[in-house]
């Protein structure tokens, strides 16, 4: 089987996710690209101060996506927001005005032009945004191709926009259609999703653990985290203390260790990452094949 019939396996009905985690779990290339995800996530965040602040807890992670795939997929404004967020089911609708202004705030989202002195009612994105969320998306891609090379394919025909604006459409579909499938991690989005850095603890601690899930304690200095994730050591030490109680890690002198559960759900948010991902993937190249057939030659 070649790169291409091999990343083409992924592509599933979200339905069917269950059994493609399991599937992930059999490939032995899964925690090395779980840790190369989580370095490339934090790699990113140091070197683009806005892309950081985008990706500092999941409704705004959630707005980047809205805004790309809005934007690929009919045009962005404020109603098509709400609606499209909503799917989710992380972040209400309420809190839309709120995303776009803090998306303006950051350069990645202006007022479409020519309307006059009538208020704006649509947005486009602007280079700012496109070039950063190109990086972002080739940082997952580059994660993808740990586990499937074909997905290198992808990564290398990223800047036309017929695959971009495709990746992006499939993203922002699979992920709102796979959102209900969060519900028994309620309290671990509570305690580390929605909370304000606490993606890229995670991130820092998968980057630096020796497996994946990691298995052993892990060294952590709070001090050092928050000053590497900009946030205040106290959110941090609240952070830890609530996954603590819901038995998501034991702390122990100088670090911590994930509990079962807190492996377990650790595992079931990459793993589902990755599964959503590569079946993207595998749609955009299967959309794309002329565009890619040229950089495969």
């Amino acid at each position: 089987m070649d790169q291409i019939d091999s990343l083409y396996e992924w592509d599933f009905e979200v339905a069917n996710l269950a059994q493609m985690r399991e599937r992930l779990r059999r490939r032995p290339e899964y925690p090395a690209a779980a840790r190369r995800l989580a370095a490339n996530m934090l790699r990113d965040a140091e070197a683009d101060p806005a892309l950081d602040g985008l990706r500092k807890d999941a409704g705004r992670t959630v707005a980047g996506l809205s805004a790309a795939y809005l934007n690929a997929s009919g045009g962005l404004t404020l109603a098509r927001l709400k609606d499209f967020i909503a799917g989710f089911g992380l972040v209400s609708p309420g809190r839309a005005r709120a995303l776009l202004i803090y998306m303006r705030y950051l350069g990645y989202v202006e007022p479409n032009p020519g309307r006059g002195q009538r208020p704006a009612a649509s947005y486009r994105l602007t280079p700012r945004f496109l070039a950063t969320y190109t990086r972002h998306q080739a940082s997952l891609l580059d994660a993808l191709q740990v586990i499937e090379p074909g997905a290198g394919l992808v990564l290398r025909n990223l800047h036309a926009p017929s695959v971009f604006n495709t990746l992006v459409i499939e993203q922002g579909d699979a992920f709102t259609s796979g959102s209900p499938q969060a519900e028994p991690f309620e309290d671990w989005y509570g305690v580390f999703m929605n909370r304000h850095a606490g993606i890229q603890v995670l991130h820092a601690l998968v980057a630096q653990a020796d497996c994946f899930p990691p298995e052993g304690p892990i060294a952590l200095s709070l001090a050092a985290m928050a000053r590497r994730l900009k946030v205040s050591r106290v959110h941090l030490t609240r952070m830890v203390k609530a996954a603590e109680r819901h038995d998501f890690v034991e702390l122990e002198p100088g670090g911590l260790r994930f509990t079962e559960a807190g492996r377990q759900a650790l595992d079931w948010l990459y793993a589902s990452r990755f599964c959503v991902l590569l079946a993207c993937a595998a749609r955009t190249l299967k959309a794309n094949e002329e565009v890619c057939a040229r950089t495969a030659a």
